[in-house]
């Protein structure tokens, strides 16, 4: 919403963007249902959880939040950079395998993998605030 009130325009895009992300969305819930043979509530709480996701999606680019948009920036973090990051230091580098043997199996994952994605939330957090924690693609 700007200062005056009223709300921003959206672009021409947007509503079919959203009608068509829910269409897709069923025709595939059908699909895996009569085509794929998937039972029906697997199919039915996938739709729901699919259903929910879109809604939380929908929700955050319809009401921008600072606070909403730094969490989604560190959770961008986390997870593709933090788990590139776990992939690179303990996997190909011996470090989980030292790790490992060293602490056993439980504790030595759990420490390998919550270095990387304590850093990885911090360069999440960092590139959001070079951002000025706005999303792609937002509206103004």
């Amino acid at each position: 919403m700007s200062k005056t009130g009223a709300e921003a325009p959206r672009p021409r895009w947007w509503r079919p963007l959203w009608l068509s992300v829910l269409v897709i969305t069923a025709i595939l819930i059908a699909m895996y249902f009569f085509v794929q043979r998937v039972p029906l509530e697997i199919v039915l709480g996938a739709a729901a959880l699919t259903f929910l996701m879109i809604g939380i999606a929908y929700y955050i680019r319809i009401r921008p939040s600072m606070k909403v948009n730094r969490a989604i920036y560190i959770w961008i973090g986390i997870t593709p950079i933090g788990f590139g990051l776990w992939i690179v230091f303990i996997v190909l580098s011996g470090v989980g395998l030292f790790l490992t043997t060293h602490l056993g199996p439980g504790p030595g994952l759990i420490v390998g993998l919550i270095v990387p994605l304590t850093i990885g939330a911090f360069i999440g957090d960092w590139i959001g605030k070079r951002r000025n924690y706005r999303l792609p693609l937002s509206l103004p």
